[in-house]
């Protein structure tokens, strides 16, 4: 099983990862702004804003979804009436989670603790659940 947990924020032309970073106090993972271009190649430009942080590096093995969660609200939830004004003057917020394994064998448990935590902060829950393509080993 792997995991990993991403809180974003992110606005349109006006609102910036920088305000997010600097209203917060906290070091984002990924800041990108509005109007840079998508990636090198491209000459298209980001329509919006966004600001991430990671609960870990990467996809970590054998580390519950609820352990990254955990991570991410120690460090937000110190700031959520902050989050908070920020969702009201416009950015939207979610919190993306990915778990992968194999045969998707695993159950990923939110006890209602956790849950209640998370209701307390902006953002609604995604879940990107999928294999981890060790079938063909």
């Amino acid at each position: 099983m792997q995991t990993t947990a991403t809180f974003r924020l992110w606005g349109s032309a006006g609102l910036t990862a920088a305000a997010v970073t600097q209203r917060l106090g906290l070091q984002p993972t990924t800041a990108l702004e509005s109007g840079t271009p998508v990636s090198r190649r491209s000459t298209r430009t980001r329509d919006s804003s966004l600001w991430l942080l990671n609960s870990s590096p990467g996809m970590e093995s054998d580390v519950e979804l609820a352990t990254q969660l955990n991570r991410l609200l120690t460090a937000l939830e110190p700031v959520t009436h902050l989050l908070w004004d920020l969702v009201q003057t416009g950015y939207e917020a979610n919190w993306f989670c990915y778990i992968a394994s194999h045969a998707t064998e695993h159950a990923a448990e939110l006890d209602r603790p956790l849950l209640q935590r998370l209701l307390a902060l902006p953002g609604d829950l995604w879940l990107d659940v999928s294999g981890d393509d060790t079938d063909d080993e």
